[in-house]
């Protein structure tokens, strides 16, 4: 096999692994009774305070999308709005205590979710995945990084 299709056969195998894994988390999510916006709490959990405008591109949606959901969040009490330190007239948006305990739980719901498919996975075999799982972790910043650059 040529290195070409080698490429190829990897990117069909990522795009497959992701659509999969993606489709099973969302099904635990809603088994569990989590909503879908949790991932985008997680999201404000973890990269921290944040103008709106920011946090839609960080989340990969656009302005009347993310204007809907923060609404319903601050409606929900799980995200208020606080006016930024270093200009008064634009606010950010910071997790409430309930909005960071549900954004604890979604997170560990789909950790564990996660977790579920390493014991499928002989033990022999963890340190060659961890290995690759962190060559496309580390490729997949490099890219965002130089996306927020541009």
């Amino acid at each position: 096999m040529s290195s070409l299709e080698s490429k190829q056969v990897l990117a069909r195998q990522l795009r497959e692994l992701i659509g999969l894994y993606l489709a099973s988390q969302r099904r635990h999510a809603h088994d569990q009774g989590l909503s879908q916006q949790g991932r985008l709490l997680m999201l404000l959990r973890k990269h921290g305070p944040s103008p709106q405008g920011d946090f839609g591109r960080l989340a990969g949606l656009d302005k009347s999308w993310i204007s809907r959901i923060i609404e319903r969040f601050v409606a929900d009490g799980l995200v208020e709005r606080q006016p930024l330190a270093s200009d008064r007239r634009c606010l950010e948006l910071h997790l409430t205590p309930t909005g960071d305990e549900e954004a604890r739980r979604y997170d560990e719901v789909l950790t564990a979710h996660a977790e579920t498919f390493f014991d499928m996975i002989p033990g022999e075999r963890h340190a060659a995945l961890e290995s690759a799982l962190d060559a496309i972790v580390g490729a997949l910043r490099a890219q965002q990084q130089t996306r927020t650059k541009a």
